[in-house]
């Protein structure tokens, strides 16, 4: 759907008509809040540390528009379409890498000419704490060591004893405020019968 104000903690944005293709001559716009802006205050004397604002983290998951036609602009704050608040100008079919946003307002423009329409993209918003790189999440059948998600801090993964680990086994937050892996997974280990 076009034109939407949307507010934390999370949620899916996807181009219209997703997963078929986009319309010609589209304009839509999102605006994206966090939830609760005002508990910065709050987490700064609480934490006694740097700035916690809340801010917004946008993964693609699928993205496949017009390269040089088609275009998602990505910007921060509520002000859509301030050249100054622009983060990135999307196109093309590479899936882009995460985009965080400085202040808890994102806001997205998608852009299609008159001409060849594809199926867009997909992309899921999260709040996280500024600094952060939110919760990955525990993998079925295992469990996790950590419990902070702040840059520089890393988790640690195992499986419970039926299953072994696919991935990495541990993980660190980065200042891109991105894992340096994706959560690893547990899958059951194949039995081997003898003959």
């Amino acid at each position: 759907m076009c034109d939407m104000y949307l507010r934390g903690p999370s949620g899916v944005i996807t181009s219209p008509n997703y997963p078929v293709q986009y319309d010609n001559n589209a304009y839509c716009v999102w605006v994206i809040t966090a939830l609760n802006p005002a508990k910065v205050g709050l987490r700064e004397i609480r934490l006694n540390c740097c700035v916690c604002a809340p801010v917004i983290k946008l993964t693609f998951e699928e993205f496949d528009l017009e390269r040089g036609y088609d275009t998602l602009t990505v910007g921060d704050g509520g002000q859509v379409g301030d050249q100054k608040t622009v983060l990135y100008v999307l196109t093309g079919t590479t899936v882009p890498d995460l985009i965080v946003s400085t202040n808890h307002q994102m806001w997205l423009l998608f852009q299609t000419d008159s001409v060849r329409n594809l199926l867009g993209f997909k992309a899921t918003y999260e709040e996280i704490d500024q600094g952060s790189c939110g919760d990955p999440g525990i993998p079925a059948y295992g469990k996790r060591e950590g419990s902070t998600f702040r840059h520089g801090d890393t988790l640690k993964f195992e499986c419970q004893p039926a299953f072994e680990l696919k991935g990495q086994k541990t993980i660190t937050c980065q200042k891109s405020s991105q894992w340096s892996a994706q959560k690893p997974v547990c899958v059951c280990k194949s039995v081997r019968r003898p003959l």
